[in-house]
């Protein structure tokens, strides 16, 4: 399921299409562990040696035994998730984290890596700065538990401890301003890598990357909500749903490409705020919904949602980076909703994501660090769950497509084309971010505001208040 480098071969031959790979030994690849780590081992990641302490504590955050079945009819699976993975295994309600036993684990590493200097053993900024971001999802998750006063006193002790000890690892491993500078751009350097195709965003078995996303801003139109001249201060309404999720450790970047490019999608957003709302119900309402009527996005449109790492300088501000962590990206062969012509989700849209793989992104940068999840695999949904949802999600594993459909396309018919992009209006309450209206085009000049943006809403955010207070104890 997961896979580890295409064959020499295929990259001798110079092909850019989804190739071949040899299998990743440390995964089961078929049957019902597929995907599942063969053992909760540490991987060889931040070092090749895999009892180096830095692979100890990412593997003590980053991989977790789940006996869950597959579906309610059948017998739990023992399984080994996470590991080399994108995102922290935290739900809302989990008493995982600050459980006794795991707590004595966590706070050993912890206690070793403070008392050794486990912050001078790796010297490489990027993995410094990588290490950072694995440690502050935890902390921001453990620190919110204790905002909400979730559980007990002894359960919310244990969890104090665990961040005031993550706290100092993290101001510990903060890059300087030129460190940070001499981040790479990944998204660059997966397109140089060559191993994707830039031109051939049709066929779905291929891994397509467009060469311009970053770079053609007459043809990939970055979109934002933000409206700089209201008359009160309301930046920080302005920060996308997204980023909230992750607590502004990462920020996320839009982009529309029409057919026709910039001309022809903002004549379509004008035409849209102009003609597909219906202003009097959202005034009433406190959100807005297109008319079903509302006109709709051409054929061949396409989306890409990126997301970026946001770390800590060495004076703990929040500052955003070049380094990409996921990318979803969505074509519209049709606007219906109907299965012709084919494509991988069967209702009109192709579907991809790509995430960061931390064995390649220190392996020279290679493929930019960045690999596709693949079409079939079953994933976990950790993001925009309820507050207090249960370990593991309320809905279990599903693939890519299923989540993308349940999210966006359900029911088809009233969800398709335009009416399944809720990033062209905004749909949510005040609290959910952004002015209600339609988004408008970016200029290239502009192409940094929501890094800022958001960098700045977490120094206001009370996890954040709360790690400085930590480190003035």
């Amino acid at each position: 399921m997961r896979n580890w480098a295409c064959s020499f071969l295929f990259l001798a031959l110079g092909t850019t299409t989804a190739c071949a790979a040899e299998p990743d030994s440390f995964y089961f690849h078929d049957g019902p562990r597929a995907g599942s780590l063969k053992s909760n081992a540490p991987l060889p990641l931040y070092d090749s040696d895999r009892q180096h302490l830095w692979n100890r504590l990412f593997a003590a955050f980053y991989i977790r035994e789940s006996n869950l079945p597959d579906s309610p009819d059948d017998r739990p699976v023992r399984r080994f998730e996470g590991g080399d993975y994108i995102d922290f295994f935290g739900w809302g309600g989990t008493t995982y984290w600050s459980s006794p036993a795991v707590f004595k684990r966590l706070d050993a590493l912890l206690d070793q890596f403070i008392k050794h200097d486990g912050d001078r053993m790796i010297d490489d900024p990027l993995r410094r700065t990588l290490m950072l971001r694995d440690l502050w999802a935890p902390y921001d998750f453990l620190t919110g538990q204790n905002i909400q006063r979730f559980g007990d006193r002894e359960t919310r002790r244990r969890r104090d401890i665990l961040c005031r000890k993550l706290a100092s690892v993290i101001a510990s491993l903060a890059p300087s301003k030129r460190e940070i500078a001499s981040l790479p751009d990944t998204y660059a350097a997966a397109i140089e890598s060559g191993h994707f195709d830039s031109g051939n965003q049709i066929d779905e078995t291929v891994d397509y990357l467009p060469a311009g996303l970053l770079a053609r801003p007459d043809e990939w139109v970055e979109v934002d909500f933000f409206q700089p001249n209201l008359h009160e201060d309301l930046y920080d309404r302005f920060i996308t749903l997204h980023s909230r999720s992750y607590r502004g450790r990462s920020y996320f970047r839009i982009f529309y490409r029409f057919p026709e490019g910039r001309r022809q999608l903002t004549a379509y957003l004008k035409n849209l705020e102009k003609t597909g709302i219906d202003w009097r119900q959202a005034a009433q309402d406190g959100f807005i919904l297109l008319k079903k009527d509302a006109p709709q996005i051409p054929v061949g449109t396409e989306v890409a949602l990126v997301q970026f790492l946001v770390t800590l300088d060495d004076r703990l501000r929040p500052t955003p980076t070049k380094i990409v962590e996921s990318i979803r990206h969505r074509l519209f062969r049709n606007v219906d909703g109907s299965d012709e012509p084919d494509t991988n989700t069967g209702v009109g849209v192709t579907v991809r994501e790509y995430t960061l793989k931390r064995r390649l992104l220190f392996d020279n940068l290679r493929y930019g660090g960045l690999q596709r999840e693949p079409d079939n695999e079953l994933l976990y949904r950790i993001i925009f769950q309820p507050p207090q949802s249960k370990d593991w999600g309320t809905e279990g594993r599903k693939t890519l497509f299923q989540q993308c459909i349940d999210c966006h396309m359900t029911p088809k018919h009233d969800r398709a084309g335009v009416h399944s992009m809720p990033s062209i209006v905004h749909m949510g309450g005040f609290d959910a971010g952004a002015q209600l209206g339609i988004v408008h085009p970016l200029t290239p000049k502009e192409s940094n505001t929501q890094g800022k943006r958001v960098a700045r809403w977490k120094t206001q955010h009370e996890t954040y208040r709360r790690l400085l207070d930590y480190l003035d104890r």
